[in-house]
């Protein structure tokens, strides 16, 4: 099975001894969601960015309805195996918990950065917290799955993803690139198997990167991550779900995993 694999290479005066960064979308998308600003933006800081679509999605082969959590760890760990060194992973919502299993799978890693991810325990959070607060974004995500991004209203897709400084126009070349996920995994992850952190000696290093302004999850699912990995927590003020796309955001979200990085000697 062919995986999409967009990936930027640094300069050769920029390139050092960072590991690779591999990215993991979330539902509903592919890697593009990161060619659109942060594999050249990590490539232009001296790393290797390497961004994997998972089975069924963007330009992927394989079958999506009943792809499921395994599926996707073995093309996190499919991609992962065509680098030159264990890569920082970096999943974003729902491969943020992809990413999290791919870890405590006993993964060579050299860390973890979870943005806006969906949180150890699943999506249980993220329901409650669309019903009580963006019933109309539920209702979309319905639309969505059942007949596809034609059926979506641009302008709730953009509150859901994106800032007030992300100007519509800006949205709408990406709504037809979304896409349905898999009815499986959108079922296990309302109450997914626990991943098992490493601990010790072999604790892996982590940053919780998300918004107080994420439509999606609430603050308290970031922390429950940050809390379960051990790991950094930065929780930025005003950014919404869509950090690696949002105009306002894509750029402060990429410089905070880099000042990370470099806090860890990554």
């Amino acid at each position: 099975m062919k995986l999409e694999i967009l990936h930027c290479q640094p300069p050769a005066k920029a390139k050092g001894s960072h590991p690779p960064l591999l990215f993991v979308h979330g539902s509903y998308c592919g890697a593009w969601i990161w060619n659109e600003f942060t594999l050249a933006h990590m490539a232009k800081k001296g790393y290797a960015a390497y961004a994997v679509s998972l089975r069924g999605h963007g330009g992927s082969e394989g079958q999506l309805t009943w792809a499921s959590l395994e599926d996707y760890l073995a093309d996190v760990a499919a991609a992962a195996g065509q680098l030159d060194a264990p890569p920082v992973v970096i999943g974003h919502s729902m491969g943020g918990i992809v990413a999290q299993h791919y870890a405590s799978s006993g993964a060579a890693l050299a860390g973890m950065v979870l943005m806006a991810s969906v949180p150890p325990s699943g999506l249980a959070s993220s329901a409650l917290h669309l019903s009580s607060f963006a019933p109309d974004v539920l209702w979309q995500l319905g639309l969505l799955q059942s007949l596809g991004p034609k059926a979506v209203t641009p302008d709730i897709i953009h509150r859901a993803f994106f800032s007030a400084e992300t100007p519509p126009e800006a949205v709408a070349p990406l709504l037809p690139k979304l896409q349905p996920e898999s009815h499986r995994i959108s079922a296990e992850l309302l109450c997914p198997p626990q991943p098992m952190p490493r601990l010790g000696e072999q604790a892996l290093p982590c940053l919780v990167l998300g918004g107080d302004a994420d439509v999606f999850l609430p603050i308290s699912a970031f922390r429950e991550t940050a809390t379960f990995w051990h790991a950094d927590l930065e929780i930025l003020h005003g950014a919404p779900h869509g950090l690696m796309l949002d105009h306002h955001w894509r750029q402060p979200s990429a410089d905070a995993i880099l000042a990370w990085l470099a806090k860890k000697g990554l």
